[in-house]
C-alpha cells in the first residue's frame, strides 16, 4: 500500500521554514523566470508560497516518496469462492458492480415442522421481510424437518439481489423461488438488500435467531430447505451463486458541494447510488474506487475501505476518471459499451493494496498514486495532447541516469494470456483469450499471466492485456536532480526532456513523472517513464487488431537496406580525340539513415566477370556516370549499400544497352559459305 507520511514536526522548525521563505523567494522567482513565467505555467504565488512552506518543513524532518501503489494484475484476492462456507470468523465481504456475491453461512438451525402458520404470519404482518409476495409457496410446506441458512452476501447495502444459483439450477429470480428445488416444497429463498430493524424477524426455531437479529448494514439471504431424498436425492447443494447489482458508490459530478450537480455527498452514504439516470455508475471503476478509498460505515463505524478524509482525494481528478471510464467503445458487433467497467468480490481479509490493485487493473494501465497524503489517478488513458512541461540540460542539479530499456529480458514478454470471472460461466473462472506480438530477440516466447479479477466480459480484459503488452515495450525511465522548476510538476505529470546527447533536440522526449521527492534547498529527485501514444492505441476499439511489432527498434546493427529506385540510362560523349566514347549514367534513391556510401559493379551480359565503376561512393549524390566496356552491348549493373554498421547491404541489378560509340565495330559477321544467299533489292543491297 502506497504509504501516508508520518512525522514529528517540531514547531521551531516550522518557524525557521517559514521565515527561510521570505529569502528563498526572490531566488525561487528567478529560477521560475519571473511572475510572467509562473502565469504561464498555471501556479500563483500563493501556491508556490505554500508549498514551499510545506516541502521545507517535510524536507527539514525527511524526504517525501510518492509511490505508486497499482502494479499489473497478479491475483484473484481470497473472496473467489462461491461454495458455502461455515466460519465464524469469515472476513466480510465487498460487492462491486454486477457479480457474483458472498456465500458465507453466518447461521444454521435444523427444525422438524408441523406447521408453517407462523411464518405466514409473520410475512403477512411484514411488508419489509425477506419473503414478502412469497406466501403462496408456505402453504405448500409440508411437515418434516428443514434447514434453515443465513447467507451474508455483502458487508453493505446493495442495489438489487436479481438471480440465485444453486450449483448451476436458477433458484430465485426477482423476488421469488423457482427452478426444480422450488417443486413440492423443497426451497423457500428470501433476500434482504440492506438489513435493519424494519426487515428483523426471527428465523427458523426463534430461540436463536430472534426477531432482534437484524444483521444491520449486511446483505444477506434466508434460505429454507426441505430434507428430502425427493428434493436433493444427490444432497444439498454446496455451490450458491447470487448474483447482485452492488454496492452504491459515490459520484462527486453528483455532489453540488464540490463542483457537481445533485445530492450525493461523501459523508452521507444514504444519499449514494448505483443508477443514476441511465447509466450505471455502480459500475464505474474510477467511483468504485473513490468509494472504496472513502470507506463504507455501518452505525458510523467504518466496515471497510480506508477511511481516508475526503479533503486528502483530489475529486476532480476522479471525476475526469469517472467520465473516461463512461466515453463509448466499439465492440466488434457494432454496438457500443462503457469503456471500463468494474465488477468484483473483495475481501476484508486481503490488504488495502491488493483490493486496489483488482479495481485499478479493470482500468487499464491506470494508476493510483499517493503524493504528498494526496490521492489521485494517472495513465490509463491518452491525455498526451494535454500540457507539458519542457525540462533542458540546464535544469537538471548534476548528472542523470537514463535507461532506455528498463526491462531486462526475463522481464519482457511477447504473450498475454489469462482469466476473468465470466458470467457465462456462473462467475467461475475462465480463459479470456491469448494476445501476441512479435517474437522477442532471443525467439523464446515469454508469456505473461494477467488475470482480471474485476473484468466480466474477455472483450476489455484483451483491450487492458493489449495495453499492458505494449507498456511493457515503452520501459525508459530518466532520473536526476531538477532544480526549482520542478515545482510546476507533480506524480502524473507530462513533461519533455530536451538533451542534445540523447538526441532530444527540438520538441524533446516525452515522459510521465512517476515519482517525485522534494528536498529542503528546492531540489526534487524525480523519475520519470517515457510514454508513448500507442499504447492506448486499443483501448477505444475493440474492432482494432493488435500489429504484430509494436514499436520500432532504435538501432539495429544487422540492418539491410537495399537500393531503391536503381535504374541505368546511356549516351554518348565526345573524347579529346573528337571520337563518341559511350557513357553510363546510374541513378538511385538515397535512404535517409543508416548507410555509408554505395558500391556499383557491372559486367557484359554474356561475360562472368564483374569489374568496379565505384567501390565507395556517396550515396546520398544519388548519380554515378562511368565509361561502357563498349559500345552498342548490353551491360548488367549491380549496386548494393555499405551500412552504418559496416556490413554490406545485398545486390540490386539492373540492364542497360550501352550507345553505339566511334569504336562500336561495323561487322556484325563474316560469311564463310559462298551458297548462302540473302534476300535483296534492285541496288544488290541485303534486306
Amino acid at each position: 500500500m502506497g504509504k501516508i507520511i508520518k512525522f514529528v514536526a517540531i514547531v521551531a522548525l516550522a518557524v525557521v521554514a517559514m521565515v527561510a521563505f521570505s529569502y528563498l523567494a526572490p531566488a525561487l522567482f528567478s529560477a521560475f523566470g519571473g511572475t510572467g513565467a509562473l502565469a504561464a505555467a498555471g501556479t500563483s504565488f500563493t501556491a508556490i508560497a505554500a508549498k514551499v512552506a510545506a516541502g521545507m518543513i517535510v524536507g527539514l524532518g525527511m524526504s517525501l516518496a510518492s509511490r505508486m501503489i497499482m502494479g499489473k494484475p497478479k491475483s484473484f484476492g481470497s473472496a473467489l469462492s462461491f461454495n458455502i462456507t461455515t466460519d465464524p470468523t469469515a472476513p466480510r465481504k465487498i460487492v462491486f458492480g454486477r457479480t457474483a456475491a458472498g456465500a458465507d453461512e453466518r447461521f444454521h438451525e435444523k427444525v422438524k415442522r408441523d406447521s408453517w402458520d407462523y411464518l405466514t404470519e409473520l410475512v403477512a404482518s411484514n411488508p419489509k421481510s425477506g419473503f414478502w409476495g412469497q406466501q403462496p409457496k408456505m402453504t405448500i410446506l409440508r411437515k418434516g424437518d428443514y434447514l434453515h441458512r443465513i447467507i451474508a452476501l455483502a458487508s453493505h447495502r446493495v442495489h438489487n439481489i436479481s438471480r440465485v444459483y444453486l450449483e448451476d439450477e436458477l433458484s430465485y429470480l426477482n423476488g421469488s423461488t423457482t427452478g426444480k428445488y422450488d417443486d413440492k416444497g423443497g426451497l423457500v429463498i428470501g433476500a434482504i438488500e440492506e438489513g435493519d430493524t424494519e426487515n428483523a424477524e426471527k428465523f427458523g426455531s426463534g430461540d436463536f435467531w430472534k426477531d432482534t437479529a437484524s444483521f444491520t448494514g449486511c446483505a444477506y439471504l434466508k434460505m429454507i430447505f426441505r430434507l428430502s431424498t425427493d428434493n436433493y436425492p444427490d444432497g444439498l447443494p454446496t455451490r450458491i451463486t447470487t448474483i447482485v447489482d452492488g454496492c452504491p458508490v459515490y459520484d462527486p459530478r453528483l455532489d453540488s458541494t464540490v463542483g457537481g450537480v445533485g445530492s450525493h455527498r461523501a459523508n452521507n452514504q444514504d444519499t449514494w447510488s448505483f443508477i443514476s439516470g441511465s447509466e450505471d455508475i455502480g459500475r464505474n471503476p474510477a467511483l468504485i474506487l473513490l468509494t472504496y478509498l472513502i470507506g463504507w460505515r455501518i452505525n458510523g463505524r467504518l466496515a471497510w475501505g480506508m477511511g481516508v478524509p475526503v479533503d486528502r482525494i483530489d475529486l476532480g481528478n476522479f471525476m475526469t476518471y469517472a467520465n473516461m471510464c463512461e466515453e463509448p467503445v466499439t465492440t466488434n458487433a457494432g454496438t457500443t459499451v462503457n469503456r471500463y467497467l468494474c465488477d468484483c468480490l473483495l475481501s476484508t481479509a486481503d490488504t488495502h493494496e491488493t483490493n486496489i490493485n483488482i479495481i485499478s487493473a479493470s482500468m487499464g494501465t491506470a494508476k493510483l498514486v499517493d503524493t504528498a497524503g494526496m490521492y489521485q489517478l494517472i495513465g490509463g488513458y491518452d491525455d498526451l495532447d494535454g500540457p507539458t512541461i519542457t525540462f533542458t540540460r540546464d535544469d537538471l542539479l548534476g548528472q542523470y541516469d537514463y535507461t532506455p530499456d528498463n526491462l531486462s529480458l526475463k522481464d519482457t514478454f511477447n504473450i498475454a494470456r489469462g482469466r476473468f470471472p465470466d458470467p457465462q460461466n456462473l462467475y467461475q473462472l475462465n480463459d479470456w483469450g491469448q494476445i501476441e506480438i512479435a517474437p522477442l530477440e532471443d525467439n523464446i516466447p515469454r508469456p505473461a499471466s494477467f488475470d482480471f479479477a474485476a473484468v466480466t466480459r474477455y472483450e476489455q480484459a484483451q483491450r487492458i492485456a493489449k495495453q499492458n503488452l505494449v507498456r511493457n515495450k515503452y520501459t525508459a525511465t530518466f532520473s536526476s536532480v531538477f532544480g526549482p522548476k520542478a515545482f510546476a510538476v507533480q506524480v502524473g505529470s507530462l513533461v519533455r526532456m530536451v538533451v542534445p546527447e540523447l538526441g532530444w533536440v527540438s520538441n524533446g522526449k516525452l515522459f510521465r513523472v512517476i515519482s517525485q521527492s522534494e528536498t529542503i534547498d528546492l531540489a526534487f529527485s524525480m523519475t520519470l517513464q517515457e510514454e508513448a501514444a500507442q499504447i492506448y492505441a486499443w483501448d477505444d476499439d475493440e474492432t482494432k487488431d493488435l500489429p504484430p511489432v509494436v514499436k520500432v527498434p532504435a538501432y539495429d546493427p544487422y540492418e539491410n537496406i537495399g537500393v531503391e529506385g536503381l535504374t541505368a540510362s546511356t549516351r554518348t560523349i565526345t573524347n579529346s580525340n573528337g571520337a563518341q566514347v559511350s557513357q553510363i549514367d546510374v541513378s538511385w534513391i538515397a535512404p535517409d539513415a543508416g548507410v555509408q556510401a554505395i558500391q556499383i559493379e557491372v559486367r557484359e551480359q554474356n561475360g562472368d566477370i564483374w569489374q568496379t565503376a565505384t567501390d565507395r561512393f556517396s550515396h546520398e549524390a544519388e548519380i554515378f556516370s562511368f565509361s561502357a566496356i563498349a559500345g552498342g552491348v548490353n551491360h548488367v549493373i549491380r549496386a548494393r549499400f555499405l551500412m552504418f554498421s559496416g556490413l554490406w547491404g545485398s545486390w540490386t541489378e539492373t540492364q542497360v544497352d550501352s550507345a553505339r560509340d566511334s569504336y562500336a565495330s561495323a561487322v556484325v559477321g563474316y560469311l564463310t559459305n559462298e551458297y548462302v544467299s540473302f534476300p535483296s533489292d534492285a541496288a544488290g543491297n541485303v534486306t
